[in-house]
């Protein structure tokens, strides 16, 4: 049962060196274990990455984060991730869809059907893939 219903949603959460996630929707849900928030926008931030995602759902519990409808998850060194579901652990910084997903970085392209990105190591696992990749030219 709905504890407590909320427009206009924002929530910090704040460590000793400063903020570490934020996260804002335009409605959202709180209940015993878990909220769900409309449009949701999250950021979390560490000392080594920054990343953020955007979807039309979320549900925030036990430090997972599951978006689902038009994903997009993007880091500030470039790589962008879209799909229409993705689970974020907090805990252990690895973002995974299995549902089919189109990754970009620069003029990069690469889809597949499943994608482990391991925000801590910026290291890719993916399934299925079809790559687009733009060589540089030797000067």
């Amino acid at each position: 049962m709905p504890q407590l219903e909320v427009k206009n949603f924002t929530l910090y959460e704040l460590v000793q060196n400063g903020l570490k996630t934020f996260m804002v929707g335009s409605s959202a849900t709180k209940y015993d274990d878990r909220f769900i928030v409309e449009d949701i926008n999250y950021t979390d931030r560490s000392e080594k990455y920054m990343a953020n995602m955007r979807a039309k759902e979320g549900i925030y519990k036990n430090d997972k984060v599951i978006l689902t409808g038009d994903v997009v998850y993007s880091r500030e060194n470039g790589f962008i991730l879209q799909t229409q579901k993705i689970i974020y652990d907090k805990n252990s910084s690895v973002a995974i869809s299995d549902v089919g997903y189109t990754a970009k970085m620069g003029e990069n392209v690469v889809h597949g059907t499943y994608i482990k990105y391991n925000n801590l190591l910026n290291k890719v696992y993916s399934k299925n893939i079809n790559a687009i990749y733009q060589l540089q030219e030797s000067k």
